[in-house]
């Protein structure tokens, strides 16, 4: 079955999202929640000095399935196939949104490439197929939205 993702807009401020994993992509995706008020919690073994200077809740463990109690969502940020496995099974047994870095056919959502301007906020996203044209894409409308604000 084709995957296809419908783009909404959810409230996430003061709502707990999880990311498993430590390194870039993580920081990366929580530099894009903590634009968006999230009560973010990352959890990993190793976790990179960004995150530990980021001002976010972080544990260096292992992963738990208790980790995602009282989680809206999870991004899994691990490169690891079997842990993201067993994250995607936690997630859905406990109702909680799931993300697979750079695995749309694992994830229950997808972030979109977004830019954000005063109260605007514009995504645009390729259904996960193409990150990259998501990007451009977003970056020419911002590049012609943006002097409108000034």
């Amino acid at each position: 079955m084709k995957r296809s993702f419908l783009p909404i807009s959810i409230e996430i401020s003061g709502q707990k999202i999880l990311i498993v994993g430590g390194g870039q992509s993580a920081f990366k995706k929580l530099e894009l929640l903590k634009q968006f008020n999230a009560e973010i919690k990352v959890v990993a073994l190793t976790v990179c000095d960004e995150i530990k200077s980021s001002g976010v809740e972080y544990s260096e463990k292992e992963y738990n399935k208790n980790d995602l109690q009282g989680c809206l969502m999870v991004y899994s940020c691990t490169n690891d196939k079997e842990l993201d496995k067993q994250i995607v099974k936690d997630a859905r047994e406990s109702g909680v949104l799931v993300n697979i870095h750079d695995q749309p056919g694992m994830c229950q959502f997808i972030s979109p490439a977004i830019f954000q301007y005063g109260q605007v906020t514009v995504a645009v996203s390729s259904n996960g197929r193409d990150v990259s044209e998501s990007i451009r894409v977003r970056d020419i409308i911002k590049n012609y939205l943006q002097p409108e604000f000034y």
